[in-house]
């Protein structure tokens, strides 16, 4: 593989593709064609705004997006959220690493999702907000604050990103799969090691 991490707790669904006990997956990709993203990543920018267009386009919504070192490269850590294609309510948040190269690129991807109850720790946060904010204030003004997409306001359709989004918010929720998904990538980051020779292609270049 061109691409190992720590796979305590991971147990193997298929090559490359793994499940812990909280039904999270984690799979890797390898595509042998340029990269697809929108701008170079010393745009960055142009970066986030690109995905979140593209995203939102999709039906989904850009929760935030960093350009990191992997073990000596340049990569994109990002988390989605998309809606569940087979339920009414719910979504499934994806976070991923996208490391490219000039001519090829690996993505790790995580996948975790809404289960049973959902909407808890939105409707908390929400209430938070209005008690503490919204005092003598327009609601329709407050909701607009309230949800909109990362990085590009102006953007309408998909599912725009919240304030129960937050980060602040993941120590109060730590079962959600927002919150489960930022610690995979915190925990899978320090362990990814890269191939040699994935390593020595040519870098990329929007």
């Amino acid at each position: 593989m061109s691409l190992r991490f720590d796979q305590t707790g991971w147990q193997p669904l298929q090559p490359g593709a793994f499940r812990n006990a909280d039904g999270d997956t984690v799979a890797l990709y390898g595509f042998d064609i340029p990269p697809d993203l929108p701008a170079s990543l010393e745009q960055l920018d142009l970066l986030r705004r690109g995905t979140a267009a593209k995203t939102a386009g999709s039906g989904g919504g850009l929760i935030e997006l960093d350009v990191i070192t992997l073990d000596g490269l340049p990569a994109v850590r990002q988390i989605v959220k998309l809606p569940l294609p087979d339920r009414p309510t719910g979504v499934a948040y994806v976070a991923s690493f996208t490391v490219p190269r000039a001519d090829r690129s690996l993505v790790l991807k995580i996948q975790c999702l809404e289960q049973g109850v959902t909407g808890m720790r939105d409707s908390t946060a929400l209430n938070h907000y209005l008690t503490e904010y919204g005092q003598g204030r327009d609601l329709q003004d407050m909701m607009r604050w309230w949800a909109q997409h990362a990085y590009a306001p102006e953007l309408q359709g998909g599912l725009p990103r919240n304030l129960s989004e937050d980060p602040g918010w993941d120590p109060h929720f730590p079962e959600h799969p927002l919150s489960r998904a930022r610690r995979i990538l915190a925990a899978l980051a320090p362990t990814i090691e890269l191939h040699p020779a994935f390593k020595s292609a040519p870098p990329f270049a929007a």
